[in-house]
């Protein structure tokens, strides 16, 4: 690998987009989407951009991939001029999707099949983070590939946390989006019950401002949202339902029930199946009042 490696980004969506713009401070940047409208503004952004996964491959040491779903980042790394397509040798594959643990450990399997290293290393945070470079990202990897990777994942994040072997990042991400659903369901319930007691939903996030216990900026990032009824997403439902039902699938294979977060699950699913999904995740507390015996 060069001495400042090439960067190589799959997916420009909000998360994609923001990265490549940062990491281009400090590093060659090439990426590729899938969609032609994102590559025009990268483009006009100054950055290069490549037809195909397999020739930013081959243009990039150091190859990173935050698309939706595994299904996504399978096309982009199997399918027709996929990424790794490209030989592997001296390459690292940095997974960063918030995906599945079994789809995480059969990508690592397919690159390392190929000669690359493999780091998956979801993130958190949101569009304000990810614009400002501010996420915390989720390691699991190689020690010695995770120390390759550090100067580029510390051009677009604050923090790396070392969470363990190949799969431990996605695990961890799991564990810290089932926090974020269940605070967000919590705190619509909460607007929702205020309401129906004729309270101004105002006062809690008066009582939260001066909580040393619950006083939070996510709390504060939702308040807009809840009080304004503005669910542009921030983070949509639809992709917090793809993780939580990878949450609840993963407690499902090993027995272990998930109780809470399976009502959350469910909520979701109802607030989706009534065309919520594309909003913020907040916009649930319309689930709450608009289908409460879908519930």
């Amino acid at each position: 690998m060069n001495s400042t490696p090439r960067i190589g980004i799959l997916g420009l969506g909000i998360m994609g987009s923001a990265m490549a713009r940062n990491a281009a401070r400090k590093f060659s940047v090439t990426v590729h989407n899938r969609s032609a409208g994102p590559m025009d503004v990268a483009r006009r952004d100054g950055l290069a951009t490549a037809d195909s996964p397999a020739a930013l491959a081959a243009a990039s040491d150091i190859v990173a991939i935050i698309v939706t779903d595994p299904a996504a980042v399978r096309a982009m790394l199997l399918g027709s001029r996929g990424a790794l397509a490209e030989n592997g040798a001296g390459k690292i594959l940095v997974q960063m999707s918030t995906i599945d643990e079994p789809s995480t450990m059969e990508f690592a399997r397919e690159a390392e099949r190929r000669g690359w290293k493999f780091l998956d290393c979801p993130v958190t945070g949101s569009k304000k983070q990810v614009t400002d470079a501010q996420l915390i990202l989720l390691a699991g990897g190689d020690s010695d590939v995770l120390e390759r990777c550090r100067p580029f994942l510390e051009s677009v994040g604050k923090a790396i946390v070392h969470a363990g072997g190949v799969g431990k990042g996605t695990a961890l991400k799991l564990c810290m989006n089932l926090i974020v659903a269940q605070m967000t369901t919590a705190l619509c319930e909460s607007v929702t019950l205020a309401q129906l007691q004729g309270l101004d939903p105002k006062k809690i996030f008066d009582v939260i401002g001066h909580s040393p216990a619950l006083n939070c900026g996510y709390f504060a990032i939702k308040q807009k949202a809840l009080l304004e009824s503005d669910f542009s997403p921030a983070f949509s439902l639809d992709n917090m339902l793809k993780d939580v039902r990878f949450m609840t699938d993963a407690a499902r294979r090993r027995q272990a029930p998930l109780p809470v977060t399976e009502a959350v699950r469910a909520l979701m699913e109802a607030a989706a199946a009534d065309g919520f999904g594309p909003d913020d995740l907040a916009g649930l507390v319309r689930a709450l009042k608009s289908a409460p015996a879908k519930i």
